[in-house]
């Protein structure tokens, strides 16, 4: 824990924000929220309803924001495409800040049986059509690797086959 406080210190000492990978959950190691308190900031929410990336961390420590992304891969970058790279974006003086988005038919139905929006990974080809790229878990590159776009299946939703979605593009 002492280590991370005094990083921490020493990154809103030196940047205008700060962002950290990993350390945000609820195991033994995770030491960002009670680090970010101990050094006299604000943790403004942890947790969003989202998968992957529920475990995301926002904060203050005096003007500076703090952005704890997720440990696991496919969450960290599910997480600052939709809520780290927009407020920096913002930060920066643009106003428009919404990610790339490609329509794309579906070759295949998506589901979310869950209680969360799920970010689906998706391979769009050329002809326009998206399938999954692999196994959904937060922890598995591959299908990360394989991915060019993100559709987002609302809460216990099946999206049917042949159906027009827009899609998240992460291949910029």
């Amino acid at each position: 824990m002492d280590g991370t406080k005094e990083a921490m210190s020493r990154a809103f000492a030196e940047c205008d924000g700060v962002i950290t990978s990993g350390g945000v959950s609820v195991g033994e190691l995770d030491f960002v929220k009670s680090a970010l308190e101990e050094i006299g900031g604000s943790l403004e929410f942890w947790k969003v309803a989202i998968k992957p990336g529920k475990p995301f961390v926002f904060g203050r420590w005096r003007e500076k924001l703090l952005f704890g992304l997720p440990g696991n891969p496919v969450s960290a970058l599910v997480t600052f495409l939709l809520l780290v790279r927009p407020a920096l974006m913002r930060w920066e003086g643009a106003t428009d800040i919404q990610p790339r988005v490609s329509r794309c038919v579906l070759g295949e139905p998506l589901r979310n049986r869950g209680d969360r929006r799920h970010f689906v990974r998706v391979r769009i080809d050329d002809a326009g059509v998206a399938l999954e790229s692999g196994k959904q878990a937060s922890h598995r590159l591959a299908s990360l690797a394989e991915a060019n776009a993100l559709v987002d299946v609302p809460p216990n939703t099946t999206i049917p086959v042949n159906t027009l979605v827009s899609a998240i593009r992460i291949d910029d």
